[in-house]
């Protein structure tokens, strides 16, 4: 009988450690992962907080640079656009003469072509090969104007000058919270390990518990009350 009683003992005694052992090791991986996930969300957070006061009033004068930029292209760009629907009227134009020609052509001599109409056809080509070059000669001129602008190539200097400032800013900005992200993302994984690990060991009753903290903490990381 007090053989009996001292093994039930021992029993008692066995389940209470292995409880209190699988309870430390739940409570543990939840106060390393609420930590863990806390530390990576909080340096997420001050690497757009860096990217807000560093980088948004770069871009934002950037874009008014651009603007300014454009105000000062657009009678270039506005003269080369009228070109370019001279350009466009040109073939148009050719093609109505050339089915016009042709249709008359047709009409009189069937398939059969003839010398004059040849002729007449070349001569169309010319005229139109003739005014679109000379429209394009102008479009290169004006393109070489807008190059030569001392007003515009100051201001694409600027523009140059500020996009490698935002570069800079943003690899200063990356290579100091990048480091740390990446080393708490590797520890998070080995967490993500071990918590399996862990579900393995536990009833389904206390599954669904460390589950439903596991989750409480990816909601919210840095609310977790650590025991």
């Amino acid at each position: 009988m007090i053989f009996l009683r001292r093994v039930s003992a021992f029993l008692v005694v066995a389940l209470s450690v292995m409880l209190n052992s699988c309870g430390n090791k739940t409570e543990n991986w939840l106060n390393d992962y609420a930590k863990t996930k806390c530390a990576y969300h909080q340096e997420e957070q001050m690497m757009q907080d860096d990217s807000i006061s560093q980088i948004a009033p770069l871009v934002l004068e950037k874009e008014n640079l651009l603007q300014e930029l454009n105000l000062l292209s657009a009678p270039f760009q506005n003269r080369i656009e009228l070109l370019n629907q001279e350009i466009a009227e040109a073939l148009i134009k050719f093609g109505e003469e050339y089915r016009k020609k042709t249709d008359k052509h047709s009409a009189q001599y069937g398939h059969i072509s003839t010398p004059e109409y040849e002729k007449a056809i070349e001569n169309l080509q010319i005229k139109r090969d003739t005014k679109i070059s000379l429209l394009k000669e102008n479009i290169n001129q004006i393109n070489e104007e807008l190059s030569n602008d001392s007003e515009i190539k100051n201001k694409s200097q600027e523009i140059e000058l500020l996009e490698s400032k935002i570069d800079s800013s943003w690899n200063s900005i990356i290579d100091k919270h990048r480091p740390i992200i990446d080393s708490l993302q590797q520890e998070l994984n080995t967490l993500n390990r071990n918590y399996k690990n862990i579900l393995n060991e536990l009833s389904q009753e206390e599954k669904k518990s460390f589950e439903m903290s596991r989750d409480s903490i990816r909601s919210n990381p840095c609310s977790y009350d650590r025991k």
